[in-house]
C-alpha cells in the first residue's frame, strides 16, 4: 500500500463489503525519517492500525523514545500502554531509514516481528491481545508522529518513501 487507504468508502481500496481486511496478516512499514536535532525530539512514532469487525482494534504501535540513547517501546492493546522492546533505537542527525514487521495472529493478537534501524535489524518476538474499537470504525491507516522535547522546544522531523505491504 503506498499512499492508499483500505476502508469502507476508500476510493484507493473499498472494503464496503468487509471482505479484503480480515485476509490480511502480514504487514512491513517502511520509511525514511530525516531528523534535524535529536536532542530537542523526544520521540518519534510510527504506527499502523487496523479496525475491523466492529469490536477488534489493532495498533502496531512503536515509538523511539529520547532518540539518541532510548529504547524502542511497543503498543500493547491489551494494557492501553508502552512498553519496553529491549531493543535501542538510536536515530542521527539527518536520514534514518526505518523498517517494521508485524503480524496479526489468527485470534488477532499483534505479532511483533523485528524493527530496523538504519540496516540494524533486532528481533522482537513479541506478542499481545487485541483491543477494542467503535462498531464503525473499519480500515487500515498508517501514521508517523512527533513528539517534542517536555520544554517544547521547536523542531522539525521529515518523513518520505513511507509505504506499508501487506499480505
Amino acid at each position: 500500500m503506498r499512499g492508499q487507504r483500505i476502508g469502507t468508502t476508500s476510493p484507493q481500496l473499498p472494503d464496503a463489503d468487509h471482505k479484503l481486511l480480515p485476509t490480511l496478516h502480514n504487514f512491513t512499514y517502511d520509511a525514511d525519517s530525516y531528523v534535524t536535532d535529536a536532542s530537542s525530539t523526544s520521540a518519534l512514532e510510527f504506527d499502523l492500525s487496523l479496525f475491523m469487525e466492529g469490536i477488534t482494534g489493532i495498533t502496531f504501535g512503536t515509538q523511539c523514545a529520547r532518540l539518541r540513547d532510548g529504547d524502542w517501546d511497543i503498543w500493547n492493546n491489551g494494557t492501553g500502554q508502552w512498553a519496553s522492546s529491549g531493543v535501542p533505537c538510536r536515530f542521527v542527525n539527518g536520514w534514518n531509514h526505518v523498517t517494521l514487521t508485524f503480524q496479526r495472529q489468527s485470534n488477532n493478537d499483534t505479532l511483533y516481528q523485528t524493527i530496523a534501524l538504519n540496516g540494524t535489524t533486532n528481533t522482537i518476538d513479541r506478542e499481545y491481545p487485541p483491543g477494542k474499537a467503535p462498531a464503525v470504525w473499519w480500515g487500515l491507516a498508517a501514521n508517523y508522529q512527533m513528539d517534542s522535547d517536555g520544554a517544547g522546544n521547536p523542531m522539525k522531523t521529515y518523513v518520505d518513501n513511507l509505504s506499508v505491504t501487506y499480505q
